[in-house]
């Protein structure tokens, strides 16, 4: 009787430089680039193993070659492995995941060919686009799971996509800062935009826009609707309007609406709300920044079809207020600059997010 033939497959390591950032843990990433798999997508330094290499020697090597630091063999630690079948082809694969807190000389980037990106980003902040493969190895690694099982079907994205592959079977991914575990808000039929900017920057009018261009189905979460008439509260750190905009889009999502969250927003006050929503959302989630330099804001403020909201406002007080390009922290948000006309960027948010495609609710 002849033995069946083994199952082999391809190995790869994963290098998880971690490091403690002001807003906590933080992961080295870099962003492929050339003629590679998976080009413009971010990625963990990671390789093949190759043959009569150990594990531990296979991420030195990579993280010398990739980045240019130097790893002792005694600082590497083996944190999560990943069972991997990528959308094209057949074959599965192993991607073991180490983590390294300790290590000589400066990331940089070393292989321009390959790479033209390289950054730290928090873990509960990661940027987008996003290998899926990588994604589903950290989700594990914050979830604290030793091992994970990533299958894909032919034909799936190759960047992580919510509503995706979930990285195990079951329960698996860790809770957000709300204690709320992750994945468990709204449907992966569901859409969230978040759209924010300074004062006069247009974030009503691209609200009001995409819900005239879908009709019915679309919720508005505005935060000057919210803080300012329903609570009448100043925008204070902490302030009871945070909560109140997380469970107005939280309970419109599990409703089954698509949801719009727009609003100044600063980053320091509703980022983490923001952020957690977003990770908890399953359906495709997409942020938006709409960057209006100063003096277009000030000449859009004067423009504005409410006289008494126009002289209750002073252009002192908008310069006081006025943030320069006041991001989300991971690069989650994709910028829109002031030469965007309205109908433009409505039109481009409803293809981002595949609201141009899905049928409207009946009236």
């Amino acid at each position: 009787m002849t033995a069946p033939q083994r199952h082999t497959l391809p190995v790869d390591v994963h290098l998880l430089l971690r490091r403690d950032g002001d807003r906590g843990p933080e992961v080295l990433l870099s962003r492929r680039a050339g003629p590679v798999y998976a080009t413009g997508m971010w990625h963990l330094p990671s390789g093949h193993l190759e043959a009569d290499e150990d594990f531990v020697g296979a991420v030195i090597r990579e993280a010398r070659e990739e980045t240019g630091i130097l790893i002792d063999p005694a600082d590497v630690r083996a944190v999560v492995t990943v069972h991997h079948r990528p959308p094209t082809g057949s074959s599965s694969r192993l991607g073991v995941f180490f983590e390294v807190r300790r290590w000589s000389g400066r990331p940089r980037v070393t292989e321009p060919d390959r790479c033209d990106g390289m950054g730290w980003y928090a873990l509960d902040a990661l940027p987008a686009p996003m290998v899926a493969y990588c994604r589903a190895g950290l989700d594990a690694y914050r979830a604290g799971l030793p091992a994970a099982v990533h299958f894909q079907r032919p034909g799936d994205p190759v960047e992580h996509r919510d509503g995706g592959p979930e990285p195990e079977p079951g329960p698996g991914r860790g809770p957000g800062r709300t204690g709320i575990p992750r994945g468990t808000v709204g449907s992966t039929q569901t859409r969230l935009v978040v759209v924010r900017g300074n004062s006069a920057s247009g974030k009503s009018s691209v609200a009001a826009g995409i819900r005239d261009r879908f009709g019915r189905g679309v919720a508005l979460v505005g935060q000057d609707n919210l803080r300012r008439i329903v609570l009448r509260e100043r925008d204070v750190p902490r302030g009871a309007s945070i909560g109140l905009i997380d469970t107005v889009a939280r309970h419109a999502l599990d409703a089954g609406y698509h949801v719009v969250v727009e609003g100044i927003l600063h980053a320091d006050r509703y980022g983490d709300m923001l952020l957690d929503l977003l990770g908890d959302h399953r359906g495709v989630s997409r942020c938006y920044y709409l960057d209006v330099p100063i003096e277009e804001t000030l000449a859009r403020h004067a423009t504005k079809t409410d006289p008494g909201l126009v002289a209750q406002v002073s252009e002192r007080e908008l310069r006081t207020w006025y943030r320069e390009r006041d991001l989300l922290p991971g690069g989650v948000e994709t910028v829109v600059g002031a030469h965007s006309a309205l109908g433009e960027t409505v039109g481009r948010i409803m293809r981002d997010t595949g609201l141009a495609e899905l049928p409207r609710r009946p009236d």
